[in-house]
């Protein structure tokens, strides 16, 4: 076994850096929305952001320390550590098969949006994976350890697995990013003048990218937005105009990637509630002046 290679945190500065604008999104995001969301917290819309990231590639950092020929993933350790669900004391760790962890837009990151990473956005170092659900996006990172077999922590072999309802075994690992949109504006409940009115929103599609968002108003013809920014890392901005008439509306939106993928019109059940990418609707009250 190699020694290990022990790096300070403002090392990291001393590789060449990537800045990338990417969105973060829980795994469990709209479990809420499911008839059986499972056992983890019982998240609704919102458990989704976007930040501007900047550090070092891991790859460059792993090429730097010795890459075993061996190698087939890389386990990333955070500080968080105790007593959970899972019998006895754990640290929280997830693993990243090599080439994802070699891919140079996989980051030490050490910045946010231009700052020093805080410490509630698992400063002063992270793990940011573009593309894959935030769970492996590693906060408070202490140890990077390559390993020449599938890594078997509970946060890697027992959560973080899509399974059908009823299926045995564990399940499979849930890593890339569903394609999905919502509407940020208006917002469901809101009461708004009759005549136009601009729906906007976002969406995202991991690595693959956003091809389309459509929205429809009150059931009918879903109709191809206005995109106003593309991203793949990062948010896919949309916006649309409806006609609005008195009484209550019912506004969906979708979106599909470049791969054909479209958001299902109900959330596909699984036991641990993950990976809800449902139309996703919103109800506004249109009242006379």
């Amino acid at each position: 076994m190699s020694e290990p290679m022990v790096l300070p945190a403002v090392s990291l500065r001393t590789f060449e850096h990537r800045t990338l604008p990417v969105v973060l999104e829980c795994a469990g995001h709209r479990r809420a929305e499911l008839d059986q969301p499972g056992d983890g917290l019982p998240w609704g819309v919102g458990a989704v952001s976007e930040a501007v990231w900047t550090g070092a590639s891991l790859g460059d950092v792993l090429r730097r320390a010795g890459i075993a020929g061996d190698a087939v993933e890389v386990v990333l350790r955070g500080a968080d550590r105790g007593a959970c669900e899972h019998p006895g004391i754990h640290s929280y760790a997830r693993s990243l098969p090599i080439e994802k962890a070699l891919h140079p837009d996989t980051l030490l990151a050490y910045e946010m949006n231009g700052e020093p990473i805080p410490v509630e956005h698992g400063g002063p170092v992270r793990a940011i994976v573009p593309g894959w659900y935030a769970m492996d996006s590693v906060k408070w990172l202490t140890s990077i350890r390559v390993v020449s077999r599938p890594f078997d922590g509970p946060f890697q072999a027992v959560d973080y697995r899509w399974r059908e309802p009823g299926a045995p075994g564990p399940g499979t690992r849930i890593d890339r990013l569903s394609v999905h949109a919502l509407i940020t504006s208006p917002a469901t409940g809101e009461r708004l003048r009759p005549g136009p009115a601009i729906v906007r929103g976002a969406a995202w599609a991991g690595e693959i990218g956003v091809a389309r968002v459509e929205v429809s108003l009150d059931g009918g013809a879903w109709e191809v937005v206005e995109i106003e920014r593309r991203g793949v890392y990062a948010r896919t901005l949309w916006q649309h105009e409806v006609e609005l008439s008195p009484g209550i509306h019912r506004i969906a939106v979708r979106a599909t990637d470049r791969r054909g993928a479209t958001q299902p019109e109900l959330p596909v059940p699984n036991p641990g509630g993950y990976c809800a990418n449902a139309v996703h609707h919103i109800a506004v009250t249109v009242e006379e002046g």
